[in-house]
């Protein structure tokens, strides 16, 4: 195994040759192998998995810069290595031996795991509609997911359902289901605003039979299995909103310095000047708010109401930034020609991955009632 690339190699990868690919990946929306095959070279999914299935075992904060590195670039890049390193988390807590089987090949680019959890007809957690009929050995599954990200190339899907009807914690059930099985519709025709390439698809199933031996967990455990991605992901996105919002000040700082109105770089005027200086406040106190949340999480603390924090400050920070960004391009950042328009695309993504604003606003009100009360 290849030792660790240096933060910034690793960056120079995401600025250079994804940057180079993206025009292909606009016009097919998937992603050509090269990146991927590149990707893994690099040591991309290897950044977080334990060390004895082929990864560098880092730790979350190590970890953070390299996330936030790979956000500067294409939205299909921060996707690559904010799914990976997450993804195996309960593969690794929850899953058999045969399951754990996998994580090698994921640290290898040699499988690729997606995470079915949104459904068109129902929300997330405890509202989800797909359902799970068990039958001696087998599960017959039927319902839809939507907006799964790398489904059009995944070998395996994370899939939660119900398994019974309380509504409970405990009502729901993960599954960790190969690509080929029998009655698995994939319908990779669901394109979106932004991040192009990574996938997206509908996922459509009825009375598909399941064997009991592709159960992620125990009977019930499903909601855990998902948050136990969830929880780590709110820090995970939050980080790849900081390295968007930089990459959108970046662009902004060298269009204002290029740019001349009468006789002078706009860079020199006091309203450029005041739009460059929040959005540089906007995104230290974001990057500081997500490693304060990530420290809580290596130190095996309670750490889901400060990344709720951070993820709904961060979804605001980068649509803040990014919005101040194009109005320092004008015109010219509304046109293709533009790194800004993919950028402002892609940072809309952020405000329905895993957990809206709103929900993240829930999370952190119960929170401080919770503490005023105790207090």
């Amino acid at each position: 195994m290849s030792q660790i690339i240096a933060l910034g190699k690793f960056r120079e990868f995401f600025l250079t040759e994804v940057e180079e690919a993206y025009a292909e990946v606009e016009r097919t929306d998937s992603l050509p192998d090269h990146v991927h095959r590149r990707a893994a070279e690099i040591g991309c999914y290897r950044l977080t998995l334990p060390v004895e299935y082929g990864g560098y075992g880092m730790s979350v904060t190590e970890y953070l810069p390299y996330l936030e590195a790979a956000a500067e670039g294409p939205g299909v890049g921060r996707m690559l290595v904010h799914t990976t390193n997450g993804i195996w988390r309960p593969i690794h807590n929850f899953g058999s031996e045969e399951q754990r089987a996998i994580l090698p090949k994921m640290a290898a680019g040699d499988a690729v795991v997606a995470f079915a959890l949104t459904e068109m007809t129902g929300g997330t957690g405890r509202d989800l509609k797909s359902v799970a009929r068990r039958d001696g050995d087998f599960w017959y599954v039927s319902g839809e997911k939507h907006l799964i990200t790398w489904a059009d190339r995944a070998d395996w899907f994370l899939l939660v359902a119900a398994t019974d009807e309380g509504g409970q914690k405990d009502s729901l059930t993960a599954f960790l289901i190969p690509r080929d099985t029998d009655g698995f519709e994939i319908d990779a025709t669901q394109h979106t605003m932004g991040l192009h390439g990574t996938g997206h698809a509908f996922l459509r199933y009825k009375d598909m039979a399941v064997a009991d031996k592709y159960r992620l967990g125990a009977v019930g455990q499903g909601l855990e299995v998902a948050l136990f991605f969830l929880d780590y992901s709110r820090v995970s996105l939050s980080t790849t909103m900081v390295g968007l919002a930089q990459r959108a000040l970046d662009e902004a700082v060298a269009f204002a310095k290029r740019r001349v109105t009468f006789g002078k770089p706009i860079a020199t005027r006091a309203q450029i000047q005041t739009h460059i200086a929040m959005m540089h406040a906007d995104i230290e106190a974001a990057r500081h708010l997500v490693r304060y949340a990530a420290r809580l999480c290596e130190d095996g603390k309670d750490f889901t109401a400060q990344a709720a924090t951070a993820k709904l400050f961060n979804l605001n920070m980068v649509g803040r930034v990014t919005d101040l960004s194009l109005r320092v391009h004008g015109g010219w950042g509304y046109t293709k020609a533009a790194a800004i328009e993919r950028i402002y695309r892609d940072a809309r993504g952020f405000w329905f991955e895993e957990g809206t604003a709103e929900i993240q606003q829930l999370v952190v009100a119960r929170h401080v009632l919770e503490q005023s009360s105790a207090a």
